[in-house]
């Protein structure tokens, strides 16, 4: 495979020679961006392992001196900048809705090499101690958008889930923005593949609580059948492993959907004998319901978890 460089015109031989013209800003095609997309996946579900640029760059199948600059140009902070941001994001997510996890614990988890480390980078990052944050000094970073509401009450349920293969599209920005671009692409896409009959899933990768609204990211997926075969468009496919997910049912209002959300994790997790576990919070949505996305839904909330 060959991969692409971005070198400076190089100059003729002879006497008359040419301007040269500055180098070009690094660009991603098509094949290009799936490899990125699939760093990050690689990153989310390795907090706890080595993340090196030079690790990363095997992942994308670039070298690390361009896999840097691509990454930088595309993303607008480096690769080292993000494995940290996100081990941060995911520890003070645990901290706030794991009382009974220990701080060392969360950050061994989030792959820091030491407690002190932790601190010192939590601090920097947060403005405080992991142990203010989790008392309640989460409330001075970013008022939630949802956590004043009154919850949506409902019965919780507790479900397992099988492993699913997955085809995906990612989109940026404030939640409530990307969705309905997100799944204004999707939809369409899913039906020309014959696949409108499969349930479709939303993914928020970050708790927008704690992650800029610039670099919240969602996943729009739709569930393969078994044996399914890519037609030839190489779309981006992820799995989703076998979980325990407590789920509530949710209809209404997209604009009110954190509601269900503060029911499962403000009221339902700390009275329940289950804990946090690792993986996504997702949006399901059966064939016949309007998809994620759309201005009033009908769907599970499904929130992983995990025996005490």
């Amino acid at each position: 495979m060959t991969h692409p460089t971005f070198h400076g015109i190089e100059r003729p031989c002879g006497p008359s020679l040419p301007p040269v013209r500055p180098r070009e800003q690094p660009s991603l095609r098509s094949h290009h961006l799936r490899r990125m997309e699939q760093v990050l996946d690689h990153v989310e579900s390795h907090l706890s392992k080595d993340l090196s640029l030079e690790r990363l760059s095997d992942c994308a199948a670039f070298s690390p001196f361009h896999f840097h600059r691509l990454f930088l140009a595309w993303s607008g902070e480096t690769a080292k900048e993000f494995v940290r941001r996100r081990r941060l994001e995911m520890a003070a997510g645990r901290l706030r809705h794991c009382p009974n996890e220990k701080v060392t614990a969360v950050s061994r988890s989030c792959g820091f090499a030491s407690p002190e480390a932790f601190a010192r980078a939590f601090r920097e990052h947060f403005g405080m101690t992991p142990s203010r944050w989790r008392s309640g000094g989460w409330n001075d970073w970013r008022a939630p958008a949802d956590d004043g509401r009154t919850a949506t009450r409902g019965r919780v349920e507790l479900r397992h889930f099988d492993a699913k293969e997955c085809l995906y599209m990612r989109e940026r920005g404030d939640y409530g923005h990307s969705s309905e671009i997100l799944y204004a692409r999707f939809v369409p896409w899913v039906d020309s593949l014959g696949l409108s009959d499969r349930p479709m899933l939303s993914i928020g990768l970050d708790d927008p609580a704690i992650t800029r609204a610039a670099h919240c990211r969602m996943d729009a997926c739709v569930e393969l059948p078994a044996g399914w075969q890519d037609p030839g468009l190489r779309a981006m496919r992820k799995s989703l492993p076998a979980h325990w997910a407590a789920c509530l049912h949710y209809e209404g209002p997209s604009s009110e959907i954190g509601r269900g959300w503060n029911t499962l994790l403000t009221e339902w997790l700390p009275t329940s004998p289950f804990a946090l576990a690792e993986g996504h919070f997702i949006q399901r949505c059966e064939p016949g319901s309007p998809p994620p996305g759309s201005p009033f839904v009908r769907c599970e909330l499904c929130m992983p978890v995990s025996a005490q």
